[in-house]
């Protein structure tokens, strides 16, 4: 209709300022976006909403967003192995032309006395259990130690790479813009080993640490299931937060050279690490609901300093 693509036109032109910027939720993440749009992506399509008036920051709530009905033109509920995840990074990033990432992760505590729940750390390394090739190669635009002409991204990086100053400084924006949040939650959250008010939700700084005593690492687990007993075992070994998403996201955003931060929710103690009387999934349920006002804040204060 030409009330559609009036507003397709309004939001394009709008796009069109810089800079931008996306934000990815997911649980515990309760965000009314504004004029949401539906992307086509050469990867499928993704559907994603404005924060501000101006529509630089793009928001998407990674399980509903690209598993589309057909009839209704809603999305509805993709569990974490049926994200597209290509999509939804695809459609931030190259469609939207958001500069930085920044997502919201729920997440497990592999270590409840240095990283209790309740805890809001940023991850400054992640590892994947199973690391499959989740990429964008084969596109056109995608290169293998660089960037095509008129490309966006190449496959061969350095992960996590302590010398991007691209990624550690956008790290530190984002830091620096939360670090005031910790003052109005500070009853609602607690603070991991070594994180202080002025640090927070940093943990070591904003520079990635270089063993595992100094750095904030998130697992990325295979999931829809929670984790056994014994993975989690293994898991304590390598790493502080167990997720299902977030690590497949950072992975593609370095693959188009745009820097992710995640921020990591801490909502349970893993697989037999939970004292909850009734375990790490009801604790998990539980605490869901009580984070939503941190994330909530987290969120707005995103939006305030980001559309600056």
């Amino acid at each position: 209709s030409s009330g559609v693509d009036e507003q397709r036109t309004l939001l394009s032109a709008a796009m069109a300022a810089q800079p931008r910027f996306g934000i990815i939720g997911g649980s515990g993440v309760q965000v009314e976006g504004r004029d949401p749009w539906k992307v086509t992506t050469p990867f499928g399509e993704c559907l994603l909403t404005t924060l501000d008036a101006d529509h630089r920051i793009v928001f998407a709530n990674r399980h509903l967003c690209t598993t589309i009905d057909k009839t209704t033109g809603k999305a509805t509920y993709a569990p974490p192995h049926e994200v597209n995840y290509q999509a939804l990074i695809w459609a931030l990033v190259v469609e939207s032309k958001c500069t930085g990432i920044v997502a919201l992760g729920s997440s497990g505590t592999l270590h409840p006395d240095h990283v209790p729940v309740g805890s809001v750390v940023i991850a400054d390394d992640y590892y994947m259990v199973r690391p499959e090739p989740i990429t964008f190669w084969g596109h056109a635009q995608i290169g293998a130690f660089d960037s095509p002409t008129e490309g966006v991204g190449r496959i061969h990086y350095t992960p996590a790479n302590p010398v991007d100053g691209g990624w550690t400084n956008w790290v530190q924006r984002i830091q620096a813009a939360l670090q005031p949040v910790f003052a109005t939650v500070e009853q609602k959250v607690k603070l991991a080993k070594g994180q202080t008010a002025e640090s927070w939700p940093c943990v070591n700084g904003h520079m990635p640490g270089q063993e595992l005593d100094d750095s904030t690492v998130y697992v990325n687990s295979i999931g829809p299931r929670f984790e056994t007993r014994a993975e989690i075992r293994a898991y304590r070994s390598v790493g502080h937060v167990v997720g299902m998403t977030c690590g497949r996201e950072w992975a593609l955003c370095e693959e188009l050279q745009v820097p992710y931060c995640l921020i990591c929710f801490c909502d349970n103690a893993c697989n037999g690490l939970s004292k909850h009387p009734q375990g790490a999934l009801q604790e998990y349920l539980d605490h869901k609901t009580a984070i939503t006002d941190v994330t909530g804040a987290v969120v707005r204060q995103l939006v305030s300093e980001l559309s600056k």
